[in-house]
């Protein structure tokens, strides 16, 4: 199979020859690893690991356009909050999807992953403060429904834009929002089905609409949220935060496999950082039984920061991944 076919494959629940893998760090990991291993740049990283997907980011568009951090902090009313939400320049002019057709015709035989349009919750925190936003969604939900709706217009454009621009060349689009700690979810469960979930619904049936498979990226202790998940249409959970309350992997196969695709799982908290490496080795064993080559992408549970040595790295991508027929 191709990297692209074996990814497709494991999204769809179908056999594949391998599980898949992804590669994920910070630039500061990845420089670490590059000079560890006297490799020039993350695509010879990416082929020295054998891994299967490619990350296409566009670029920024012929406009330079910035905001004040908290610019809705002071904003009173539901038509203020449209009134700046719109005051921004054109889509087309925002956003340069050239890099994502490249990478496809740079990368033929891999998967390309992209990212949507921004986050929608920590989008209301920034814009009103945090303070302020999380207030505002006891005391004046009026504000927040106001900014997630126009919120919703904006990610419709993107999505649309990349299609009219990309086409086929994608194959997943990845949503980002936080909305676990490491103990609970940041907001009430009741608050992420009356704001956010008929949201996310509507951008991922646009997304879906274009044949695009969606992940969705939260950290933390989200595992209430996965069944509204698999609900509106997620294919894929970034990341597998395993540490976090309610998501150890043995849980999570039990509860879910066949369901959703999970990506990640590999504990970048104390496991790779601090074990040996066959200690991430039986890891990566154990999760591959635990959900029988299907619907799982072997690779951490968040970046890769540089306090992972080498050596785990290794052990994590080298060990075997063939499924039996």
């Amino acid at each position: 199979m191709t990297h692209r076919e074996r990814v497709i494959a494991t999204i769809k629940g179908k056999e594949v020859d391998r599980v898949p893998a992804d590669y994920y760090g910070t630039p500061q990991a990845t420089t670490k690893y590059l000079k560890e291993l006297c490799l020039k740049d993350e695509f010879e990283l990416i082929q020295f690991l054998d891994t299967d997907i490619i990350r296409a980011v566009p670029g920024p568009g012929k406009v330079k356009f910035s905001r004040e951090k908290e610019f809705m902090k002071n904003v009173n009313s539901p038509a203020e909050v449209r009134k700046l939400s719109k005051e921004i320049p054109s889509i087309d002019d925002l956003i340069d999807n050239t890099p994502i057709i490249q990478a496809r015709k740079k990368h033929p035989d891999y998967a390309i992953l992209t990212y949507g349009p921004g986050s929608i919750f920590l989008g209301a925190n920034s814009f009103f403060g945090y303070e302020t936003s999380l207030m505002h969604h006891a005391t004046r939900p009026d504000l927040i429904k106001e900014l997630i709706k126009c919120s919703v217009e904006y990610a419709i454009e993107v999505i649309d834009k990349l299609y009219r621009e990309a086409g086929d060349a994608v194959d997943i689009v990845s949503l980002e929002d936080d909305f676990g700690t490491q103990t609970s979810l940041y907001i009430s469960y009741e608050m992420f089905l009356e704001f956010y979930k008929p949201a996310f619904a509507t951008i991922i049936s646009q997304i879906k609409k274009y044949g695009y498979f969606v992940q969705f990226h939260s950290c933390g202790a989200v595992s209430q949220l996965i069944p509204d998940f698999i609900e509106i249409g997620v294919d894929i959970l970034d990341p597998v935060q395993v540490s976090a309350k309610g998501m150890d992997i043995e849980t999570l196969a039990a509860k879910f496999k066949d369901k959703i695709c999970f990506h990640g799982g590999i504990d970048t908290q104390k496991l790779l950082p601090y074990g040996t490496p066959e200690q991430v080795k039986n890891e990566v064993r154990k999760i591959i039984k635990l959900f029988e080559c299907r619907k799982i992408f072997i690779c951490p549970s968040q970046n890769f920061l540089p306090d992972i040595p080498v050596e785990n790295l290794l052990a994590m991508y080298t060990v075997e991944r063939t499924c039996d027929s």
